[in-house]
């Protein structure tokens, strides 16, 4: 079967029944499990509901969605797993995302690390753009963290982002542009609730495209269903104008990182384009000497989905760290 027959098998599927659904959000499916700070209904699942320590998960993108990283959940048997939804992405509202910015979305985390913590420390675990939140979060809420899993940021300050969109500029696959047409085609007839459906069945589609480089290593790629629903509208306001202009990005997401006295696991991949020796280049001298730096071989940027034994099991060694790091 050559890579064209189950676009065609999916498009056909589209013209016979004339309509496509996606996953409805807290605003519109009453049933989903929530968390609701401030006003807004965050899809959260949390396992383990007792008062274990609590591990936070922020998921990539932005616009991405947590089930990805859903082979986390075996780390409940230790201790209280949160996942979350971000603002406009995953099973999360939709919502004008005009005032999106990374401070607001910091804001969503602490409000969920307070949710969970139980007046103690929490964990945090982030991939991908989770990573350059929790990155920044330890930066300011050093008091709120014990230990964080930073896997793979792309972006922590001015100088790694002019280097992410050089590389991912270079790195763009035409052959993944066409790949995706027949999505494109296939979103008109995405049934619409809240007006965001078409767009972000693209995107979810796509993210699920990736096969070997930039980010997977040769013949690499996601299993089928690693994305839910993906939030177009979240990336664009938080992605796009950086993409364009690179220079506008002018955050230091790592300004604290070093005085952070928790215990810091920087988790690699071996073939991303932003893997171990990225990571070792740019961003480890952010970190204090004390932070480890782990490399998952034989594997890419989504290293927790396609090697969860592996991922896991370093995982779970560093949170067993304790004692002061300084």
């Amino acid at each position: 079967m050559n890579d064209a027959q189950p676009i065609l098998a999916a498009l056909i599927g589209v013209f016979m029944f004339a309509c496509i659904s996606i996953p409805k959000t807290t605003a519109l499916d009453p049933t989903l499990p929530r968390t609701t700070i401030n006003g807004y209904a965050f899809h959260t699942e949390v396992y383990d509901d007792t008062d274990r320590p609590a591990i936070v998960v922020i998921h990539g993108g932005p616009g991405g969605d947590f089930t990805s990283l859903k082979s986390l959940r075996a780390l409940s048997d230790a201790y209280r797993v949160v996942f979350y939804d971000q603002r406009g992405t995953g099973l999360s509202p939709r919502e004008n995302p005009e005032g999106h910015s990374i401070d607001l979305f910091l804001n969503d985390l602490d409000g969920i690390v307070d949710a969970f913590r139980n007046g103690g420390k929490v964990r945090l675990i982030g991939h991908s753009w989770g990573g350059m939140l929790a990155t920044a979060y330890i930066s300011r809420h050093a008091d709120k963290v014990s230990h964080a899993v930073i896997a793979e940021p792309g972006i922590l300050n001015p100088t790694s982002a002019t280097v992410f969109f050089k590389s991912l500029k270079k790195n763009r696959s035409f052959r993944t542009i066409v790949k995706a047409l027949p999505y494109f085609v296939a979103s008109l007839f995405v049934a619409r609730e809240d007006g965001h459906e078409p767009k972000d069945y693209v995107m979810t589609k796509i993210l699920g495209l990736g096969k070997g480089k930039p980010y997977q290593c040769e013949g690499e790629g996601l299993p089928p269903g690693s994305f839910v629903r993906a939030g177009y509208a979240s990336f664009s306001a938080l992605m796009m104008p950086y993409m364009k202009h690179p220079e506008q990005f002018t955050y230091d997401l790592a300004a604290g990182a070093r005085n952070y006295p928790g215990h810091v696991l920087l988790l690699s991949s071996e073939c991303s384009f932003i893997g171990y020796d990225y990571q070792e280049t740019y961003h480890r001298k952010l970190f204090s000497a004390s932070a480890r730096h782990v490399m998952v071989p034989n594997t890419g940027h989504n290293m927790i989905t396609l090697k969860p034994v592996e991922s896991l099991t370093i995982i779970r060694n560093f949170l067993k760290s304790t004692g002061s790091t300084t």
